[in-house]
C-alpha cells in the first residue's frame, strides 16, 4: 500500500528512482523493492522521502496527501490602520519580530547543553500564547504546525535558513 502511495508521489514529481534511492541512502534495486511493497521503509528513509515530496511525516507514513503548508517568506509594508467599529482579529505572521524573539531566547538560553530547536519551538509558541492572553493581540502571529514534540511556528525552518544565509 504504501509502495503504491511511493510511486505516485514519485510520478507526481517526476523524479526519477535513481534520484530518490540516492536521496534516500539505498540503491536502485532496493528502492524498486520498497515500491513494488517487497521491502519496508526504515524511519529515517521515510522521513526524507516525506520531506522530499512535501508531506507531513505522520500523513505520509498512513499514505495520505496532506501537503506542508507552503510558506511564503516576503517583505510586505505594513497596512495602514483603519478604524472600525467591529474589531475582527486576522493572524498576520510578524517576521520581523519572529526573528527578534529567535534571537533574544537564543541569547538567553541558547547555549545551554538541554536546549534543543523543539525546546525552543515551545518557548516560542507559549510567548506567543502569553502575549495573545495579556494583550489579545498575537506577537509573532506563526501558524503553528502539530509536531509529536510540540507545536512548531509553520515558517521556523526557512526563517532560520535565511538568517543563516544573511549572516
Amino acid at each position: 500500500m504504501l509502495g503504491k502511495f511511493i510511486l505516485e508521489q514519485r510520478k507526481k514529481h517526476d523524479l526519477t528512482q535513481e534520484f530518490l534511492a540516492s536521496k534516500i541512502g539505498v540503491s536502485r534495486p532496493t528502492y524498486i523493492q520498497i515500491e513494488q511493497g517487497e521491502r519496508d521503509l526504515t524511519i529515517t528513509e521515510a522521513k526524507k522521502l516525506a520531506d522530499i515530496f512535501g508531506i507531513v511525516f505522520d500523513d505520509f507514513v498512513q499514505g495520505k496527501k496532506s501537503l506542508l503548508p507552503k510558506i511564503e517568506l516576503e517583505k510586505r509594508a505594513m497596512p495602514k490602520k483603519v478604524k472600525q467599529e467591529m474589531r475582527i482579529s486576522v493572524p498576520q505572521e510578524n517576521i520581523v519580530k519572529l526573528k527578534e524573539t529567535f534571537l533574544y531566547i537564543l541569547e538567553k538560553i541558547g547555549a545551554l547543553p538541554n536546549i534543543g530547536e523543539a525546546v525552543i519551538c515551545k518557548i516560542l509558541y507559549f510567548i506567543d500564547f502569553d502575549y495573545y492572553e495579556k494583550y489579545e493581540e498575537q506577537l509573532i502571529g506563526a501558524t503553528y504546525i502539530k509536531n509529536h514534540y510540540g507545536p512548531t511556528p509553520a515558517a521556523f525552518t526557512e526563517i532560520v535558513k535565511q538568517m543563516e544565509q544573511n549572516n
